[in-house]
Formats: structure tokens, sequence, C-alpha cells
């Protein structure tokens, strides 16, 4: 693990999306800045999967200040770290590109087959603010 903990987010969880709040960590976490990963952003519809294909992916990174946090993430990213293949995303340690550190980023578990490449490997420029989050959260329960 890093000597600080830093995760990266790029679609739901990152802000001003309520995500964050809504799961009850956006106190755990200290907003850091913008930043990218290497790999490639497909959308799921209300929610993009990150893959490590080569691409490049915008995204946001925090800090986490309350480890706690981790265990909400992970379930609300349906990744069950005794389960891999049941797992939607995995979580994996992955080199920042704007700075000297790595961060865990949520990577999808799934095939991209037939799935929309989001250009620009950006989710906040592709979505826009026209989600409706009270159905999205009902779409995305904490396991």
């Amino acid at each position: 693990m890093p000597e600080t903990e830093l995760i990266f987010f790029y679609g739901t969880l990152m802000l001003p999306y309520p995500t964050l709040e809504h799961l009850g960590v956006e106190n755990m976490l200290v907003y850091q800045g913008w930043d990218r990963v290497s790999g490639r952003l497909y959308s799921l519809g209300r929610y993009p999967a990150l893959t490590l294909e080569p691409g490049s992916v915008r995204g946001q990174v925090f800090e986490m200040s309350d480890p706690k946090a981790m265990a909400v993430l992970d379930g609300f990213e349906h990744f069950f770290p005794g389960d891999p293949d049941n797992s939607e995303y995995l979580r994996k340690l992955i080199p920042l590109t704007g700075r000297e550190a790595s961060a865990w980023v949520y990577v999808f578990n799934r095939s991209t087959e037939g799935l929309t490449l989001i250009p620009g490997g950006d989710w906040a420029a592709h979505q826009g603010p026209a989600l409706e989050w009270d159905d999205f959260f009902d779409s995305r329960t904490v396991e």
C-alpha cells in the first residue's frame, strides 16, 4: 500500500456529484485535484467502466483520511476482495500520470463488448449534469 492512501475516481464518485455524501464518506476523503491514469473509459449507461487498455482517463484524486471509507467504497463498486470472480470491479493500485504517486482505482471486471467508448476518457464531460441522482442511487445499492 502507498505511504499516503490515494484513491482515483473517474465517474459518479467525483465532485460535484453527490455520491460521496450519499455514501457518508465525504468527510473521510480529502480532495487532491485532477489527474489521469492510463486506461480506457466505457459507458455503462448511468456510470462508467475503466479498463486497463491503452489510453488516458481523467478523474479526481482523493487522500483517504479514514481507512473505513475503503470498505464503503468497495461495497458501492461491487468489489468483493475475497471473491474477485463475482466482483463487478477490482481495486488496483495504478500510477497517476500527473504526479509521482499511485492511487487505488476501480477497474471494470467484465467484458466491454458492445459498450460505448467515451472519447477522451472524461466521464464528467460525457455525462454533463443530466443524471437523475435518485434513480442512480436506487440502481447502485451497496452490498
